[in-house]
């Protein structure tokens, strides 16, 4: 899918937590039972709906059409939700962000250019299941690379931190990344949880 460097070596590939795609199968659920509750509850009073020709015909075409779009909305859904991925090498971190079927905006961020790693829990469904948004701080031209509904999100923040520190050490010789940094230190944060 991404081509790394040569010299580089995959540690980890993140993708949205799977409640976030559940959200989008139970609103696809209830798009689709939705018509036949409505033509039940107009069927239910005397007020009859005149159709010319075959009105049963009529409105199954409808509502064929009706799970068509729901289907093609489910497709782009998944589709959005399997290609979105962030990957963690032992040099940079990657962001693969699919924004339309034949468009996506791929970002690299160097290790050394990290400043800042915010794990970000709102919510009780968030709290209970385990996911939450990542916020990657850094003093380039983009400050901020965000990854939303992560599963397990401290678990990743814990070992981005690592492969920085890692990293720091390696290419700086300083056994921590506040002293060998230049005096830039990796702060970590945690909000809400």
């Amino acid at each position: 899918m991404i081509d790394i460097e040569h010299n580089e070596h995959r540690i980890l590939e993140v993708r949205k937590h799977w409640f976030a795609l559940m959200n989008h199968f139970l609103g696809a659920f209830f798009a689709a039972i939705l018509p036949p509750i409505i033509i039940a509850g107009i069927n239910a009073f005397p007020v009859s709906l005149e159709i010319a020709g075959n009105e049963t015909i009529a409105l199954l075409f409808i509502y064929t059409l009706w799970l068509m779009l729901i289907w093609l909305w489910l497709f782009f859904e998944w589709t959005d939700y399997y290609l979105d991925v962030w990957i963690i090498t032992d040099q940079k971190v990657i962001s693969v962000d699919q924004q339309r079927f034949f468009a996506r905006e791929i970002s690299t961020l160097q290790l050394d250019k990290i400043q800042d790693v915010t794990v970000e829990v709102k919510g009780i469904i968030p709290t209970l299941f385990h996911f939450g948004d990542i916020h990657i701080q850094t003093a380039g031209e983009k400050r901020e690379f965000i990854m939303l509904q992560i599963a397990q999100p401290q678990r990743v923040r814990d070992r981005i931190v690592h492969v920085i520190e890692e990293y720091t050490r390696e290419h700086f010789g300083g056994p921590s990344g506040s002293q060998s940094n230049g005096g830039r230190s990796n702060t970590i944060n945690q909000k809400g949880l």
